[in-house]
């Protein structure tokens, strides 16, 4: 996820701050940031020996689907 940020951030204007667009798949736009934390808060879990429902780890395939794949897109570009 971060490499895909980092391949993906622009600038609006210059002096501004880096903008990481969004993740839009199947007409339905969701933050970055919000793909990470509720990544990073599943990792905190399993490290805590806490299991995840399956609706979870759906959603994880989901991401890594998306984000693996955009990477894999841009790497080939290169």
């Amino acid at each position: 996820m971060i490499v895909w940020a980092e391949d993906n951030k622009y600038k609006k204007h210059r002096g501004h701050d880096y903008i990481i667009p969004p993740r839009k798949e199947n007409g339905i736009s969701t933050e970055w940031k919000d793909d990470l934390l509720f990544v990073t808060k599943l990792d905190s879990m399993l490290s805590d020996g806490k299991n995840i429902t399956s609706k979870e780890l759906k959603m994880c395939n989901q991401l890594y689907g998306f984000y693996s794949k955009m990477y894999m897109k841009n790497l080939l570009r290169k």
